[in-house]
């Protein structure tokens, strides 16, 4: 049988500058070129302007083609304005586009979009040229780009009416889609997978041996960029009551991330933790490198997903795949996930201080067999994932 040809196409992508950016898309496209041939276009945007914007400078050192596990990626510039003129994109995005396939020739079976705008329009125009069906993942409520309105939003809503087939990873982004595109006869879950590889169990004092970590702290674990949407102030006003209780009075919450691309809440949540008299219980850990995230979700009592918005929530499936039981707010796949095996945790509604103190304190005081969890988990890996997509 001939193994399909596929063409991703991304404007959400890892690169040699940012190598986790956008990590999921390349875990799932390099685990189904296993089973398929699959060449990646990962444009990036660019203008005069960018290279005196600090978190932008970085793009002009992304070489034009990459090589990464079993894919070759291609990097070709599109113009576009920070901040401005969003439509420009939609050509300079497909001139990009058909620069690349000019040098590497069209012998495609599928144009595979892993984002909306502005990936949409090049991916119909692709599928109108050539006769090939296109297919597009969603990946989180932005992907709507409600929160934009203008072009952006109205492309992505014209575009999802006439694309062949969607992929949600999860289930409250298809109910989106169906109401704002009536996708529903062309659009299936497939939720993300865990590089298993990476995570699974590791004795719990070992790995806060390893981190310096005290052995007699209760430890709620919180992983993600310092913004408003990943929600770590709900956690920080429910530690406030976790605290007052006697047999949690060693309750610490330690925080993993930096400033990310939709702001930096870093000086709300400091500003927090001082007015709740935190600052010996909330640690603001910094960046971690991807390679040590395991010690920290083995070494955590408790894993907390206090997010505003997801998709499909890597940090939750690699800290069950690790062993650390969750309490995760019902975003995204959140529920599928949290109901894929028993006894992995608790979901909250968003914003819910008071049941999310009450199910961490839960947590934190029931015994778990954190190696039985992480078994549980280890068949959901990216291979996984794949043979669903394909």
């Amino acid at each position: 049988m001939n193994r399909k040809k596929i063409l991703a196409i991304s404007y959400l992508f890892p690169n040699s500058e940012k190598p986790n950016h956008g990590i999921f898309v390349y875990n799932r496209l390099n685990a189904m070129a296993k089973y398929a041939d699959v060449t990646v276009i990962n444009p990036i945007p660019w203008s005069p302007m960018h290279s005196f914007i600090g978190k932008f400078k970085h793009l002009r050192n992304i070489p034009a083609k990459t090589q990464r596990g079993n894919l070759t990626i291609y990097h070709p510039r599109y113009l576009s304005i920070p901040g401005y003129a969003k439509g420009i994109e939609i050509p300079t995005y497909r001139s990009a586009v058909k620069k690349v396939i000019n040098e590497i020739g069209f012998d495609f079976d599928l144009i595979d979009l892993h984002w909306t705008f502005p990936d949409l329009p090049t991916g119909d125009y692709l599928s109108n040229r050539y006769s090939v069906p296109y297919r597009v993942t969603l990946r989180g409520m932005e992907a709507f780009h409600r929160q934009d309105g203008g072009v952006r939003e109205a492309t992505v809503a014209k575009y999802l009416e006439k694309v062949d087939s969607v992929i949600s990873l999860s289930q409250e982004m298809l109910e989106a889609a169906k109401k704002i595109a009536h996708t529903q006869n062309k659009i299936k879950v497939v939720r993300n997978g865990v590089d298993t590889q990476l995570f699974y169990y590791i004795d719990q004092f070992e790995c806060r041996s390893k981190l310096s970590l005290p052995t007699n702290q209760k430890i709620i674990l919180g992983v993600g960029s310092l913004i408003h949407r990943k929600g770590f102030d709900v956690v920080i006003n429910a530690l406030k009551k976790l605290t007052l209780k006697p047999e949690l009075s060693n309750v610490h919450f330690y925080i993993l991330g930096s400033e990310g691309a939709e702001g930096d809440y870093r000086k709300e949540l400091r500003t927090l933790v001082n007015k709740l008299g935190l600052k010996d219980y909330v640690h603001f850990v910094g960046s971690v490198p991807n390679r040590d995230l395991i010690f920290w979700y083995n070494a955590a009592d408790v894993f907390c997903l206090s997010s505003r918005g997801e998709g499909s929530p890597n940090v939750l499936t690699e800290a069950l795949a690790s062993g650390c039981p969750a309490v995760a707010t019902r975003v995204g796949s959140v529920p599928e996930i949290m109901c894929s095996e028993p006894n992995l945790g608790a979901v909250v509604e968003v914003d819910n201080v008071e049941i999310m103190s009450e199910r961490l304190a839960e947590s934190l005081l029931t015994e778990t067999d954190r190696e039985l969890l992480a078994q549980s988990i280890q068949k959901y890996t990216w291979d996984w994932c794949a043979k669903q997509t394909l």
